[in-house]
């Protein structure tokens, strides 16, 4: 166990934290997302604020239900204790030990030696994707949770019981907790074709299998119990969101071409993931997958890991196979983008292919399971030197990507002798030098790949570039009040991050939120592209990036009155924006005044110097209308609300009964009404009205949000698309909006129902109890 989490901590080190290259395109999400969602999320739970609801992004989103904070998630707790840069290096590195000792925790249950333990451990958390994954931390928190959750299945089948319950159950809540379900749906599959396997290599009974099969429909059930308290937010969100609980159609499943385009799969797969760059599955592991086949102990293992890795390698690369179909056919797994990202789990039984491929060379075990792995032991190592030829003809071939190919030609000699060495025979210590050799080879691998493309937020450098406008932003804050800010970032760099604005109190319509609701995907669409649906990739709405307007529709700038609409009184950008032909184009065409510089920034700061746009026709963000139209569907409402003659004030458009009757003599023109509170979950307004109608605050309309008017309960109807409206009668009144979701109380409620269910499963049996076994 300390020769893994020395060798996790070396390679962390080396290979993840001293590389300083500037951050890239490809490790820009840590930045713009993960870092200012937890530093936010946690500096309000630590106030006893609880995240349930962002007011800051996109006119406010159910925050919780965007699953990817893993707010409640336990590791994050460093996030409460630690500066958020040094929270984020801690999970990183303490998700790869966890995930390493528990794959040698795995292995030596299934019956390997130590050698061949550590071989898995390393060739899982080392290589290919799992390390990589520090660049998006809640993928790899929940794929950490895999071998765990393995752990449990090989016992649930060989012992039943509760505790292997118990830990299932533990294994699944923490993968669904860390926020990226994606991920936790293929770690699911992969522990159901675990448990299929092992039942089948026991030849169980008919009435095993179902006693088995409900243990472990129990055990998922309590991990999904005890992560209801942010799944059932995330299920009441898909009822309303752009990414439903359904199919996704080809297009949206590959947002950046990919195997849909019929090519790009196949060249990664042979440069990427057989040698040469930090994502391969290296010389040493791939070699020794042949020789598994001569561990006819492990048979069981062996299946489960060559069909599932062969299938999911099938699914990685989509339409180009007939096997997609099957993909496409699995429920819930075709409701997620990019499925190469479950090459994971095919890394993970590659793992453990190698691991068992090493123990049938017969070096690491003692015995009579030893000497039948002694004498099965040459053999094996002729199929690793076949494998091991096999991988050197690719690298022979150009397809290292390393640079050079040289240290993967440098790795296969050493291999080849050392394999050589195994098959010439002698006795059972020699056996144990050669797979230790092994082990080191193996480990070496990763050093010797190219390293990451970029850094991450874990130098001070980083931090201060991010941090560069926290004193403007906290200025904006204070000058913007009740109203909102556009904060342009076109060219994706840190320190104007979209979520940055909800670091400073800043409400801002934009945000780089993976999920974000319907409505909010209409509305700010159809102002970027003159339609509600996506004509460019990602073809999911994922924040105004962009000022070039769709093909053959006109430019945003004609529909800037849905900027008004939103109470924009202001729009940032980097003074590097500027030298773009649309942006000055825009800030024309939409009459946005300029100011000379924004509150905090210094004027000769250069080209990253935040510049300040005053919209001198923002509407209020809250108001009294009289009048009110039943609103047609939305490409049509949105066209006309984003003409200029358009006036809220004077006619606004309601989904459903508006709740009042409009007065003949009522004036023409509603008035704003003022704000009170205006907190993250409760926003109050002082509304005075000539006659009946509608008071309407431009803030998203959402299940979860319950008002009142003088302390009398109210209905909310959606109005204008985007926002919510309450019925007023004449006179002055207060009306406050509360956020009180009912799903959220349900969900903890199970939540906490499950972890105490978990806690007695998992408890030790007393002294002296007697020991149950058996399903």
């Amino acid at each position: 166990m300390l020769l893994v989490v020395g060798v996790v901590a070396l390679f962390w080190l080396v290979r993840i934290v001293l590389p300083t290259k500037p951050y890239t395109f490809g490790s820009i999400d840590p930045y713009l997302l993960f870092l200012p969602t937890y530093e936010v999320a946690y500096r309000w739970l630590a106030s006893g604020t609880l995240p349930l609801w962002n007011p800051y992004v996109l006119c406010g989103i159910p925050w919780l239900a965007t699953l990817q904070g893993g707010f409640f998630y336990p590791s994050h707790v460093l996030y409460l204790v630690l500066p958020g840069p040094l929270a984020m290096a801690a999970s990183g590195l303490l998700h790869l030990v966890f995930a390493a000792l528990t794959t040698v925790w795995f292995a030596r249950q299934a019956g390997l030696g130590s050698a061949a333990a550590l071989l898995a451990a390393v060739l899982f958390a080392l290589r290919g994707i799992l390390p990589n994954l520090v660049y998006c931390p809640p993928q790899l928190e929940a794929a950490a949770w895999l071998p765990l959750g393995s752990v449990a299945v090989l016992r649930l089948a060989r012992e039943g019981g509760r505790r292997p319950v118990g830990l299932l159950g533990l294994a699944a809540a923490a993968s669904f907790l860390a926020g990226y379900p994606q991920t936790t749906t293929y770690v699911v599959y992969a522990w159901a074709a675990l448990l299929v396997a092992l039942l089948l290599g026991e030849r169980a009974g008919p009435r095993r299998w179902i006693a088995t099969w409900v243990l472990f429909a129990g055990g998922l059930v309590l991990g999904v119990l005890a992560a209801a308290v942010q799944l059932l937010p995330a299920l009441e969100m898909t009822q309303a969101g752009t990414r439903a609980a359904r199919q996704l159609d080809l297009r949206t499943m590959f947002p950046f071409g990919g195997p849909l385009g019929g090519s790009s799969a196949l060249p990664f797969l042979a440069r990427e993931a057989i040698t040469g760059s930090r994502f391969s599955f290296g010389v040493v592991g791939l070699a020794l997958v042949p020789a598994a086949l001569a561990a006819h102990r492990f048979r069981p293992l062996v299946l489960w890991a060559l069909v599932l890795g062969a299938l999911t390698v099938a699914f990685a690369l989509g339409p180009l196979t007939p096997l997609f179909s099957l993909y496409l056919a699995l429920p819930a797994v075709a409701w997620f983008r990019a499925p190469s990202r479950m090459l994971l789990v095919t890394e993970f039984c590659f793992a453990l292919l190698a691991a068992t491929g090493l123990e049938a060379l017969g070096s690491t075990n003692a015995g009579d399971a030893g000497a039948a792995a002694y004498r099965q032991g040459p053999g094996a190592a002729v199929l690793a030197l076949i494998g091991l030829a096999a991988v050197m003809v690719l690298v022979f071939a150009g397809r290292a990507t390393a640079g050079s190919s040289h240290p993967a030609l440098a790795v296969g000699a050493a291999t080849a002798a050392v394999l050589l060495a195994g098959a010439s025979g002698g006795h059972q210590r020699r056996r144990r030098h050669v797979a230790v050799t092994v082990v080191a080879l193996a480990a070496l691998e990763p050093f010797l790949a190219p390293p990451p493309d970029a850094r991450l937020p874990y130098h001070a450098s980083t931090d201060a570039l991010y941090r560069k406008h926290s004193a403007a932003f906290a200025r904006l804050a204070a000058l913007t009040g009740p109203a909102r800010v556009w904060v342009f970032n076109r060219e994706a760099v840190p320190e104007v991050a979209a979520k940055f604005a909800t670091l400073s109190g800043v409400r801002s319509i934009d945000d780089y939120e993976q999920v974000n609701l319907r409505r909010q995907s209409d509305y700010f669409t159809y102002f970027a592209e003159g339609s509600t649906e996506m004509s460019r990739e990602p073809w999911v709405f994922g924040g105004l990036v962009s000022l070039d307007g769709a093909r053959n529709a006109a430019r945003p700038a004609t529909r800037r009155r849905l900027l008004d609409l939103s109470a924009v009184r202001f729009l940032v950008l980097q003074e590097a924006s500027l030298r773009r032909a649309e942006v000055r184009e825009f800030l024309e065409a939409a009459g946005l005044a300029p100011q000379s510089s924004l509150p905090g920034e210094e004027p000769t700061s250069g080209e990253d110097r935040l510049v300040l746009f005053e919209n001198p026709r923002v509407l209020p963000r809250a108001y009294v209308v009289y009048r009110t139209r039943p609103a047609p569907p939305a490409d049509e409402l949105l066209g006309r609300m984003s003409q200029e003659s358009f006036d809220p004030l004077v006619e606004s458009y309601v989904e459903g009964d508006p709740g009042f009757i409009p007065a003949p003599d009522a004036p023409a023109r509603g008035i704003a009404a003022e704000i009170l509170r205006d907190d993250p979950r409760v926003v109050e307004l002082r509304a005075t009205a000539a006659a009946p109608g509608l008071a309407v605050l431009a803030d998203t309309f959402y299940a979860g949000w319950q008002a009142d008017v003088d302390g009398r309960p109210a209905s909310v109807v959606a109005t204008n698309h985007l926002f919510r409206g309450v019925p007023v009668p004449a006179g002055m009144h207060r009306v406050r909006f509360e956020y009180r979701p009912a799903s959220a109380r349900v969900g903890t409620a199970a939540t906490g129902f499950a972890l105490v269910a978990l806690a007695a499963l998992l408890r030790r049996p007393r002294q002296g109890a007697p020991r149950r076994s058996g399903t």
